[in-house]
């Protein structure tokens, strides 16, 4: 049996559409595979293309009877060991998590790291994000007016220097506020807090969009528009993503631009 090695892919966010031709080749050729892979279509597709699978959904988190730990990063930690089990026995292993891997997927970092510590070759795919949606369905060009992104528990509870220039991305929206990492909704004032923390760089009337990538070819994106104040009373769910605009132009440095002879004439 040769040295078992790791290779971590994503599946993308619209399964079997957003799979490159790397990550099926991967796939294809892995000795096992260890998938968490949410959607039904998503799985059955990995297992046309290796019919060897371990689903890590099995190990996953359950609140009503404390199954597999006491919350999430246990069972995430119960992840990264059953993978790690498979390259230790000299293993080509392929780990598939929905949408890209390496976007707050935290079983994905940590077996990677685990692996090139014990010594095995390991790499990680990138893969079609959430993300990478949202520009495409909101028009959005992160290049053009700049673009900042938190994880919304994080915006909460932390302070941040917020460039209301740029665009802003708030992540995990559906379980914003919650500290004991055992619930997928927000917590009791989850959203309210983030409410309270945005109306600190924005006014109440400040256009946002509540944004759900399509997960299924037949079913549209998410793009609902509400103001900051009406925030609260809008259905948040798992998938949920925050856009926030810029609140005003970026304002350009005319002494900077002086010093170094920069014809400003060029900027808008």
């Amino acid at each position: 049996m040769g040295k078992g090695s790791l290779i971590i892919v994503g599946t993308g966010i619209l399964t079997p559409a957003h799979l490159s031709q790397e990550s099926i080749s991967r796939i294809k050729g892995a000795d096992v595979i260890h998938a968490l892979v949410p959607d039904p279509l998503g799985l059955s597709t990995v297992s046309k293309l290796n019919n060897n699978v371990k689903n890590l959904g099995e190990l996953y988190y359950d609140n009503d009877s404390a199954k597999n730990g006491n919350n999430r990063l246990e069972s995430y930690n119960l992840m990264v060991e059953a993978i790690m089990c498979d390259v230790r026995d000299g293993l080509e292993v392929c780990a598939i998590f929905y949408g890209h891997p390496g976007v707050f997927v935290f079983p994905s970092h940590v077996a990677v790291q685990k692996a090139k510590d014990e010594g095995y070759e390991a790499i990680m795919l990138p893969a079609i994000s959430a993300e990478d949606c949202l520009f495409a369905d909101l028009g959005i060009d992160p290049g053009d007016i700049g673009c900042q992104a938190y994880e919304a528990s994080q915006f909460v509870f932390y302070k941040h220097s917020i460039n209301s220039s740029a665009a802003m991305i708030l992540w995990q929206l559906g379980v914003v506020g919650d500290v004991t990492l055992t619930k997928l909704t927000p917590a009791e004032n989850g959203v309210k807090m983030l409410q309270e923390r945005l109306k600190q760089y924005y006014p109440a009337d400040h256009l946002v969009t509540l944004y759900e990538a399509s997960t299924l070819p037949i079913m549209p994106p998410r793009i609902e528009k509400v103001t900051l104040s009406q925030l609260d009373k809008a259905p948040i769910r798992t998938i949920t993503t925050l856009f926030v605009p810029p609140l005003k132009d970026p304002i350009l440095d005319l002494d900077f631009c002086k010093k170094w002879n920069i014809d400003t004439s060029h900027f808008h």
